[in-house]
């Protein structure tokens, strides 16, 4: 990320019955095609979505869900023209209007998915602690649930990670910059989490 560069949130009210739980790749996919910058702005990430995953491998949406992308400021304009058109994914994702969100500084932040290429947690924790330190950043880390997300080119695994006792400026440089791989398959992205508790359901 480039010195200075202002890092936001726009969340889109989305509509739709049902995903594939495994989405990440083709979400990915699906909102390049309508947006021609998002694949070569390494700034640019996709937060996952949230909802109710069924036994028949489908993610169900409720109302409230929503399709939260994280741009550099100078991208919001471009990432408005999302509202109104739909995605050909799982029964359809009908996007709606979007919203911009400003980073907040909690002294705690949570990831739901960070990858650093391992599936062995202890492995993954040291690595994280050493992407942390390379950056400016405490690693007093949680980690929590293993996650795996397919790709053409393999399986993406990680672990979800809480950050905590962190200053202003570190918590919106770690949501600014990410932590690990996959940023645009909805990893490593961090947001605010009021306390620390327990990950290892998340």
């Amino acid at each position: 990320m480039k010195a200075g560069m202002t890092m936001v949130d726009v969340a889109f009210e989305v509509h739709c019955e049902c995903l594939p739980c495994d989405y990440g790749f083709s979400l990915f996919r699906a909102l390049a095609n309508e947006l021609d910058w998002l694949e070569e702005d390494a700034d640019a990430g996709v937060h996952p979505l949230h909802g109710t995953a069924s036994t028949n491998g489908k993610l169900c949406l409720g109302k409230r869900a929503r399709l939260t992308l994280r741009l550099p400021e100078r991208r919001v304009a471009q990432a408005m023209d999302l509202a109104g058109t739909r995605l050909e994914l799982g029964s359809g994702l009908d996007i709606g209007p979007g919203r911009l969100r400003e980073l907040v500084p909690f002294a705690t932040v949570y990831s739901h998915f960070v990858s650093t290429g391992t599936a062995d947690e202890l492995e993954f924790l040291g690595q994280a602690a050493a992407l942390l330190k390379a950056a400016g950043l405490p690693d007093t880390m949680i980690a929590g649930k293993a996650h795996a997300t397919s790709t053409p080119e393999g399986d993406v695994c990680g672990f979800s990670l809480l950050l905590h006792g962190l200053t202003p400026a570190q918590s919106l440089a770690v949501q600014e910059s990410g932590l690990g791989e996959g940023r645009k398959i909805g990893c490593g992205i961090f947001i605010p989490h009021k306390s620390v508790v327990a990950v290892g359901a998340a």
